[in-house]
């Protein structure tokens, strides 16, 4: 992993990243009794990011996006820059939002996308629908997007979410 880290050969990173991924649930599911961290949905990103990578392989641009997850159901996907976009629309056809619930906060889509990021859902051309089922609105709850940045920092009182006291600045006083 440090050495696709620092050639920046991020088809070894994906590889690497999801497989470890899946030794982690694999090794959950073989404990007595066994550990189930994901869910239906969990599953369906799975079968989206293969297939969606297998098209890129297939074209020979090498894997464009990985998956891994906490322990739990929540997906974390890793990509570059330039796939991110593609990736939400993905996500989107199979997972569709209510209308104005769910923001474009990443301003992805534009101002249409403030609006109803569903007009964007889309697939990549040659991609395989059939490797999962489409869910309702609502299924996935929301989407995280972030950059690498310049690493953990000290914050000052008034940029922190805690208090003091170590408190959330959000929970009442005692």
């Amino acid at each position: 992993m440090p050495a696709a880290i620092l050639a920046k050969d991020f088809s070894t990173f994906a590889e690497i990243t999801m497989a470890d991924s899946n030794q982690f649930h694999a090794v959950a599911l073989d404990t007595d009794p066994p550990i189930f961290y994901m869910n239906d949905v969990s599953r369906t990103i799975i079968a989206l990011i293969v297939e969606y990578n297998r098209i890129s392989v297939e074209a020979g641009a090498g894997y464009k996006a990985a998956y891994t997850y906490d322990a739990g159901p929540n997906a974390v996907i890793y990509t570059l820059e330039k796939n991110v976009k593609e990736i939400a629309s993905l996500i989107l056809a199979y997972f569709p939002q209510q209308p104005g619930e769910f923001k474009d906060v990443f301003g992805l889509f534009g101002e249409q996308g403030a609006r109803d990021v569903n007009a964007f859902a889309k697939v990549p051309g040659g991609f395989n629908e059939a490797v999962a089922k489409r869910f309702e609105v609502g299924a996935v709850k929301g989407l995280i997007h972030t950059r690498v940045g310049d690493g953990p920092r000290k914050l000052s009182d008034t940029e922190s979410l805690l208090a003091v006291d170590g408190f959330p600045e959000t929970l009442p006083r005692k």
